[in-house]
């Protein structure tokens, strides 16, 4: 069977159903979205768009649809990093617990930290008295960098099962790459390094960037990831974890592809047919709108 690059690199694409697609559906949940210009079939027959998967289901061109505002081509996959991209979300709990000398509960890092910039939860937790004379916050974030490092020297990075594939597919396909993290710059390329992944991204957007102007739940970083790209922020499909990047996203314009936590399990999934459609941008405030898909990983 062809691979992914060569389906959606074709300038015109034929249906095609894949005796796996009914297995595939049940065993998790699977995209509901418009990409590289096509439309989805029946959800019965929607296809799993991930990593190793192909295309395994009905896939045909949009064309001559009745919606009023149909969505562009998907030309660009916008990744955030931490538990998206990786799973990396309680390494960064346990070091900054380490460095703060305070224990950070699970629960709490949910409700508290994903999706915030490494300063805001450590000058967020600092105990009174924590700095020793001479000390500062950047020495604190410098130490809970290196404990990060070490992780991945030891061979622990836990990438989320499938994306480096999909990722590599996606890139194959023609689409553009960039991540849009609150992280750390440091953090974020010597992961990418340890993965594989450093030339599959145009550009890194992260949260302790000198010019990064605001930091999600604000669409400042996904506008400013369109905006580099030369695209407009409905071309682009972003890939979140938390509530404040899913929030971020789609204030900026951006549908997006949710990766199962504890946080977003309650979020809404658009149905195949709604998805082939234009998205407004999130008024700030508003109520989260439906996600295109939520997976539990790309594999």
């Amino acid at each position: 069977a062809p691979s992914l690059p060569a389906w959606i690199g074709q300038v015109s694409l034929r249906a095609r159903v894949s005796e796996a697609a009914p297995q595939m559906a049940r065993k998790r949940t699977i995209f509901s979205a418009a990409l590289c210009g096509c439309a989805l079939a029946a959800p019965s027959k929607v296809p799993s768009l991930l990593a190793d998967r192909r295309l395994t289901a009905a896939l045909a061109l949009r064309g001559g649809s009745a919606a009023p505002s149909p969505a562009p081509p998907c030309l660009a996959a916008l990744w955030d990093f931490d538990g998206t991209l990786c799973q990396s979300e309680d390494v960064h709990r346990k070091s900054f617990s380490a460095v703060l000398g305070v224990e950070l509960s699970e629960q709490h890092w949910t409700d508290a930290c994903i999706g915030r910039a490494p300063r805001d939860i450590m000058e967020a937790h600092l105990p009174a008295g924590r700095l020793k004379p001479g000390e500062t916050i950047d020495d604190l974030l410098r130490r809970r960098a290196e404990l990060f490092e070490e992780h991945i020297a030891a061979g622990r990075l836990e990438a989320t099962p499938g994306a480096v594939a999909l990722v590599r597919e996606l890139r194959a396909a023609g689409l553009r790459c960039a991540v849009v993290s609150s992280g750390s710059r440091g953090d974020i390329e010597k992961a990418l390094a340890a993965l594989g992944l450093v030339d599959a991204f145009d550009f890194i957007i992260a949260g302790d960037d000198p010019d990064c102007a605001q930091h999600k739940p604000q669409p400042w970083p996904y506008l400013e990831a369109a905006r580099r790209l030369g695209l407009q922020p409905a071309q682009c499909v972003a890939f979140e974890d938390s509530l404040s990047g899913i929030r971020s996203a789609q204030g900026a314009g951006l549908r997006v592809v949710g990766v199962r936590c504890a946080a977003n399990c309650g979020c809404e999934v658009a149905p195949a047919e709604a998805a082939t459609l234009a998205a407004s941008p999130l008024a700030a405030g508003a109520p989260l709108l439906p996600l295109l898909a939520l997976v539990d990983d790309f594999a």
